[in-house]
């Protein structure tokens, strides 16, 4: 009873917002991998990359490793053509199991690779045959184990057959990833959707998205009806669950592209560079699956990065993951993360504050309480306070949810936020770049005369703003 008053009051305080979408910071009470689309904001290369006139970020992952030898001999064509572009070999290995001490994991590192996790036992699917202790297990065992080889603290997973099979769920990111491994572990991006260009985007061109027979582009490489394992129209960065950032995969993977039409066919590479192409049109982030197992050549890879430097050159810049994730941390998020040092919260959202459909960045913990509103016409942050905390600071409850709550409930349609914990309390509208306080919001959110919490003592008190 006392959460369903709670929420009723919210929900009559929203009737009265006019905007177009007054549930569109829904997301962020929630832990669905799926919630981007075509109209949700974006986060731009430029937003995150910290280098000028870089439009397009690219990282190239390859997946299932267990044997060096072999992946080296597989790689080396295409790490000798990245070089070629800055000294650097930026790719990023998906691996099962490798001895940590294996000697040639230090010359990739030093070559500017990264080794990334994708579970000790390659299960299709993890969350299979009613056994969670043992899905988190080998999740948990690849992360402490990559943890072991010197100079490389894994930052990335990818699940087994994601690009096969119906394999992410929305249990395996707040039990799994959002947890942190037995050793105090954990991981930060995590690259296991796959995202597909369709023709609903007015930006692109059509011959990017539809081929001679009218067949949709990339549409066509879903493996199966039921396969459901994808957005649709956001190359971008997005996140799930508070923790966890999402690197959409590009489709097709080899293993895609294999099942529709054979190893190593031309049209596939085609595909490729007609996707590489969308995604610097549209500023986005291209994360590409493949694999050494006979699917697609290396040669052909190397041919989609002569694409990619050829058509856009220093607009394009190759990144692994834990480039990628430390230049969002230092040109994104002010030095902040997404996790603390425990795993827990850092008090970091991603929200559209003033509805221009670019993502702004607000942070609140013990550090930091900073807005930063994005200008895309200028390509440039500004900055302003944000006037709470966005997690606990202090006591076992450290790095919790602190129980703001965020909505639409104007016709401007900015953002405002509301919450009332046991240290704060407060109403605040998003207007002319700053956060303005509005002592009624809280008005009347009470039960029987005393106030209704939106968090107490680190547990979620059910409010929630929503036309």
């Amino acid at each position: 009873m006392y959460k369903a008053v709670a929420t009723l009051w919210i929900v009559c305080l929203s009737c009265h917002c006019f905007a177009a979408n007054g549930n569109r910071l829904a997301y962020l009470d929630e832990n669905d991998p799926y919630y981007v689309s075509l109209d949700f904001p974006r986060l731009t290369t430029p937003q995150w990359i910290g280098e000028d006139g870089v439009e397009l970020a690219v990282v190239l992952s390859i997946d299932d490793m267990r044997d060096v030898g072999h992946y080296e001999n597989f790689l080396r064509p295409i790490l000798d053509r990245l070089k070629k572009i800055d000294g650097r070999a930026p790719i990023s290995i998906m691996t099962n199991s490798i001895p940590p001490a294996e000697p040639h994991l230090q010359t990739w590192l030093a070559e500017g690779l990264s080794l990334e996790t994708h579970t000790i036992d390659h299960p299709c699917p993890l969350l299979n045959g009613n056994d969670f202790p043992r899905a988190k297990s080998t999740f948990d065992r690849c992360v402490d184990l990559l943890t072991k080889v010197e100079g490389n603290l894994p930052v990335a997973f990818r699940m087994p057959c994601m690009d096969s099979l119906n394999t992410p769920s929305p249990r395996f990111f707040a039990e799994i990833f959002n947890r942190v491994t037995p050793a105090g572990n954990f991981l930060t991006i995590d690259s296991s959707i796959c995202n597909i260009p369709t023709a609903a985007d007015a930006e692109l061109p059509r011959r990017l998205l539809v081929d001679d027979d009218e067949r949709e582009k990339f549409r066509k490489y879903v493996p199966f009806e039921s396969y459901v394992n994808t957005i649709e129209n956001y190359p971008y960065p997005y996140v799930i669950g508070k923790l966890c950032w999402q690197f959409p995969c590009a489709i097709p993977s080899d293993w895609q592209a294999q099942k529709l039409h054979g190893v190593n066919n031309p049209v596939t590479v085609n595909d490729l560079k007609a996707a590489v192409d969308i995604y610097a049109l549209k500023k986005g982030t291209f994360s590409l699956i493949f694999h050494p197992h006979g699917w697609i050549r290396n040669t052909q890879l190397v041919d989609l990065v002569d694409h990619a430097v050829k058509n856009y050159g220093r607009k394009v810049k190759f990144l692994n993951f834990d480039e990628a994730a430390e230049r969002i941390r230092t040109n994104l998020l002010e030095g902040e993360a997404l996790r603390g040092k425990t795993g827990r919260g850092n008090g970091v959202r991603l929200l559209d504050l003033d509805g221009d459909g670019f993502l702004d960045v607000i942070i609140g913990n013990a550090r930091l309480s900073r807005t930063r509103l994005w200008s895309a016409a200028h390509s440039r942050w500004s900055e302003g306070a944000l006037p709470l905390k966005l997690i606990e600071t202090a006591g076992a409850g450290a790095g919790i949810d602190a129980g703001a709550r965020f909505g639409i409930l104007r016709e401007d349609g900015a953002a405002s936020m509301i919450c009332r914990s046991r240290s704060q309390a407060g109403g605040w509208h998003f207007e002319n770049g700053a956060w303005v306080e509005d002592p009624t919001l809280l008005r009347g959110l009470e039960l029987d005369g005393k106030p209704v919490y939106t968090s107490l003592e680190g547990r979620d008190q059910g409010v929630r703003l929503r036309d």
